[in-house]
């Protein structure tokens, strides 16, 4: 719930804490984001429980700001596209906090032990290992929870996700019509761990998570900007977490560890496809890093709060109008760049 107070202070309230945000010191990037000169886009990274987190304390501030307005477009990949999608079609960030709180409650790694230990102790009989070792059923139904509509079409602001195919030439596609789920599904399908589902909610085959091709949308949503044509300068706000923030304590089990591994080499492709974005002419790229617990782990729930807590002041920090005047200029003149992190 949110309403301002006396001074103008937006006045918030989460977990029963207020908390109170001054508009007075976000006037940079609200003047980036309501210029119709500027075309205002988000982006939301992968990563785990954490981008899941830091995904909706940045929606959450957004909201407080009265900048959702002024999007133009969401793109998500895997934890961005659950996050972007659903408040692409309306949910707010209040009913996406309270969607991972029950995911804390029921947790979310339902492991099909007996289909596993079956296929390992057959195995030299020539049984084949699962495909992936979660069911993903809380998973999928957390997802669902969270959206509003059931098409693109439907969405209230414009929503692209990317996935990875997963044949051999492993490419990225880019999801912007049809049925949302499915689509968000294979945006966040982590290879060997989780399916992605089809328009029935039924385990499938065809993509695998979006991050090992681009973990944050910055370099689709810049071809995708110069195709369509569009004379105005374009302004991404984007997230983004990565293995140096997030994973480098000792990760616990098969999971995390694989994880770790994705994680690492998607990292590598991405910081290519950052520095081809930011070389092209006529944007402006803000950046954002949560800063999170290295601890967090992709699966963890445990910390939901907390996550949401840290990246909340961690991303109201990194907007405030003293950071933007730094990296852009007081005016806030659009040219190539991003936010330091």
């Amino acid at each position: 719930m949110e309403r301002p107070d006396a001074s103008g202070k937006i006045n918030s309230l989460d977990n029963g804490q207020e908390r109170s945000i001054d508009p007075g010191r976000f006037t940079a990037l609200r003047r980036l984001a309501s210029d119709e000169s500027r075309r205002f886009v988000l982006s939301l990274g992968g990563g785990g429980v954490p981008a899941l987190c830091g995904n909706t304390a940045l929606v959450e501030l957004l909201e407080a700001l009265d900048l959702r307005e002024h999007v133009a477009e969401i793109w998500g990949t895997s934890a961005g596209a659950i996050v972007g999608g659903a408040w692409a079609t309306g949910t707010k960030a209040a009913g996406l906090l309270a969607i991972l709180r029950a995911l804390r409650e029921h947790g979310v790694t339902d492991v099909d032990w007996l289909r596993v230990a079956r296929a390992l102790f057959l195995r030299p009989f020539g049984a084949s290992l699962p495909d992936a070792i979660l069911r993903g059923r809380r998973c999928y139904q957390a997802m669902t929870d969270g959206l509003a509509v059931d098409t693109f079409e439907e969405c209230e602001i414009p929503f692209r996700c990317i996935a990875c195919t997963d044949d051999q030439n492993g490419t990225r596609r880019v999801f912007r019509e049809g049925p949302l789920a499915p689509a968000i599904s294979a945006s966040m399908s982590l290879p060997g761990i989780l399916l992605p589902r089809d328009e029935a909610g039924r385990p499938c085959h065809g993509f695998l998570d979006g991050g090992l091709v681009e973990k944050t949308p910055l370099y689709s949503p810049v071809a995708d900007h110069t195709r369509l044509g569009d004379g105005r300068e374009l302004v991404i706000l984007g997230t983004y977490f990565g293995v140096q923030t997030n994973y480098n304590a000792i990760s616990h089990g098969f999971i995390d560890r694989f994880m770790v591994t994705i994680d690492a080499l998607a990292d590598h492709l991405w910081e290519h496809q950052e520095q081809a974005a930011r070389r092209q002419p006529g944007v402006t790229i803000l950046l954002l890093n949560a800063h999170l617990d290295p601890s967090t782990i992709h699966f963890d729930f445990s910390r939901i709060d907390h996550n949401v807590e840290r990246a909340r002041a961690a991303f109201a920090d990194q907007v405030q109008d003293a950071r933007i005047a730094l990296t852009i200029g007081a005016s806030c003149e659009p040219r190539t760049t991003a936010c330091p992190i």
